[in-house]
């Protein structure tokens, strides 16, 4: 893998739109990739605003009903749940998971969230003195056909919160609990007055002016910038990535994304989080990739969270960063107000019990590859099937 950053004239970055480090891997691509215009794809997340958050209830149920319940998708209402619960107005927080296949009502707002996503990004990008004219974001509602939930709906951290002001932020702590049609009337209040605020600030007459379809991507990687020297990076579900592959004879210089995992024993669920979000394509990339040969270096859960048992370290691992090398890193970079969003965020996830950064690590093969060991991997499925 021998380029010059300096050289490439195009990076498409696949991320969802939940966690902070995929900002950052996209502001990455900015930084790093100068002369390249990044085109950034968002996933679409499963989203029902009329379900109650966990928020500062998390342990209380922790307790009484264990993990499993709190972090796994549950596809039909379970009573075993029930017996575990001593209130039934506490039932609504382990209904059934509303899914994009299943309930057409996940659907309605999505427009709106994918929008204010997008907005939340150009914002971190303005305040690091970036022109909008460098990035161009895509979506996909076709995403929706296959994108599942990935976690538990009221264990998910409400991400269309984080861009609103102190005012809001302070009015939305007293709708975390409540739930149908009340709990999606007063967020959705909220984010539209976000959206329309974000896109005021940073130039667009509506929020929606952001956001472009993904057929303008592929079109455009069919026509007028075939062939160019092109990065993709990955930080979420497969399923914009492999589109755009499909639909295109797309060859880029390399593909380096957060995917897959070694052992299985670090992460909350046996899948690495965005393969599991769409596996059917999680599949697929691997067939695409061999037949054209693109160089592609899949990032696994182990490269960035160390195995932990009670306080011990069981498994090291290099990019499991203690908080004082990331207060060292963050501040190396002069963005101390990231740090301090991503530690809040980290407080909110309740799932994590420091800071970790996954998708950012999609950087490091590039700018530091010799930092890292690797080996040549032979996937899951091909083991299978000999």
């Amino acid at each position: 893998m021998i380029f010059t950053l300096n050289d490439i004239k195009h990076v498409v970055v696949c991320v969802d739109t939940v966690d902070l480090d995929n900002i950052w891997e996209s502001l990455w691509a900015l930084v790093r990739a100068p002369n390249a215009h990044i085109h950034i794809t968002l996933s679409p997340r499963v989203l029902d605003l009329r379900v109650p958050t966990f928020a500062e209830l998390f342990g209380k149920f922790m307790a009484k009903v264990g993990s499993h319940y709190m972090f796994d998708v549950l596809e039909k209402n379970v009573e075993e749940v029930y017996n575990l619960l001593d209130d039934e107005d506490l039932q609504d927080y382990f209904a059934r998971n509303a899914a994009f296949q299943t309930d057409p009502h996940t659907k309605t707002h999505i427009t709106l969230y994918m929008a204010l996503s997008a907005l939340r990004f150009a914002l971190k990008f303005s305040s690091k003195g970036h022109a909008s004219s460098r990035y161009t974001f895509y979506w996909d509602p076709r995403s929706m056909k296959t994108i599942i939930p990935g976690i538990h709906h009221p264990t998910h951290v409400n991400n269309y919160l984080y861009a609103c002001n102190n005012k809001d932020r302070q009015k939305s702590s007293k709708y975390l609990h409540l739930r149908g049609q009340e709990r999606e009337k007063k967020m959705v209040a909220i984010m539209k007055r976000t959206a329309n605020r974000l896109a005021e600030q940073l130039g667009y007459q509506k929020p929606a002016d952001i956001l472009h379809p993904i057929k303008e991507l592929i079109e455009l990687f069919k026509g007028p910038v075939a062939g160019t020297q092109s990065l993709v990076l990955g930080g979420g579900p497969f399923t914009e990535m492999v589109r755009l592959l499909a639909e295109t004879d797309l060859v880029p210089l390399t593909i380096v994304t957060i995917a897959r995992t070694w052992y299985a024993d670090v992460n909350i669920f046996v899948n690495n989080y965005n393969d599991l979000m769409d596996l059917d394509v999680t599949m697929e990339i691997e067939n695409i990739v061999k037949k054209r040969a693109i160089p592609t270096w899949f990032f696994p859960t182990e490269c960035a969270k160390a195995k932990v048992k009670g306080g011990k370290v069981l498994r090291a691992c290099p990019w499991d960063f203690a908080t004082e090398e990331l207060i060292t890193i963050f501040k190396a970079a002069g963005d101390m107000e990231s740090y301090k969003q991503a530690a809040a965020f980290t407080r909110k996830t309740i799932t994590l019990a420091k800071m970790h950064i996954f998708d950012v690590l999609t950087v490091v093969l590039l700018t530091l590859p010799p930092s890292l060991p690797y080996r040549r991997a032979v996937s899951y499925w091909d083991q299978v099937n000999g």
